[in-house]
């Protein structure tokens, strides 16, 4: 295992501290070890190109970091992508010529995980692959969706067996629990107009519930106020 030093980081950058760090380039030289960017914040640009790098966990720290260049290491996984995904400033990823990028959707499933990137392998997204993967996102989300509602459906569905009060309550907030995450993940497919559309559909639906609960509310209050007209009226006639 080859890891990279404080040393070689700081002469190859020609920094005198880890933080001031901002271009680092280790092409070519062996690595396998890259922990020492946990303590690069300000990193923009990392060149790591022809490793032995085999995960992306330790590039997690560097929140402003805009280009990785990666290609001919040993990343096997594309799931090591979802290191990258907190990294909202990153634009360029030349990940090419690692074992991941040998799949067939590989570019489909790294632009559906990476929306934020605006070139891939040298070659710059567009719109209708973002569309693509959008779609695929946002089918996946469905699908997860449903797959999880026909999960709690079947706690549900035994009229039998009649759960009780407090278990039904643990089922349904399970059950919201399911859909809050689904939705969530479907939220990270859209664009902005349509996260517009879902805002207003929420402030919305918002407007209706809280009237209803206002209205149930209410409802209870007079029921209460006629209960007490009616003992007062008994109490009368008792005397």
């Amino acid at each position: 295992m080859v890891a990279l030093t404080e040393k070689a980081a700081l002469q190859r950058a020609r920094a005198k501290s880890l933080d001031s760090v901002v271009r680092l380039n280790c092409w070519n030289a062996h690595i396998t070890d890259l922990s020492i960017l946990r303590q690069m914040p300000n990193l923009e640009v990392l060149t790591l190109s022809v490793n032995d790098v085999t995960t992306l966990k330790d590039i997690t720290s560097c929140t402003k970091l805009k280009e990785l260049y990666i290609r001919k290491n040993r990343i096997e996984a594309h799931s090591e992508l979802q290191h990258l995904r907190s990294l909202l400033c990153l634009r360029v990823l030349w990940l090419s010529e690692n074992p991941c990028a040998d799949d067939e959707d590989y570019r489909l499933r790294t632009v559906t995980m990476l929306p934020q990137l605006q070139f891939l392998d040298n070659v710059a997204i567009q719109d209708e692959e973002r569309h693509d993967a959008s779609s695929a996102a946002l089918n996946n989300s469905q699908s997860q969706l449903t797959g999880q509602l026909s999960g709690t459906d079947q706690v549900d569905s035994h009229p039998s067996q009649p759960l009780a009060t407090h278990g039904t309550q643990r089922t349904t907030a399970a059950k919201d629990k399911h859909v809050l995450s689904a939705v969530l993940t479907l939220l990270s497919a859209l664009d902005a107009d349509a996260l517009q559309t879902v805002v207003m559909t929420a402030q919305n639906q918002l407007e209706v519930t809280s009237r209803g609960m206002s209205g149930a509310q209410s409802t209870r209050m007079e029921g209460d106020v006629m209960d007490e007209t009616r003992s007062s009226s008994r109490v009368v006639d008792t005397a």
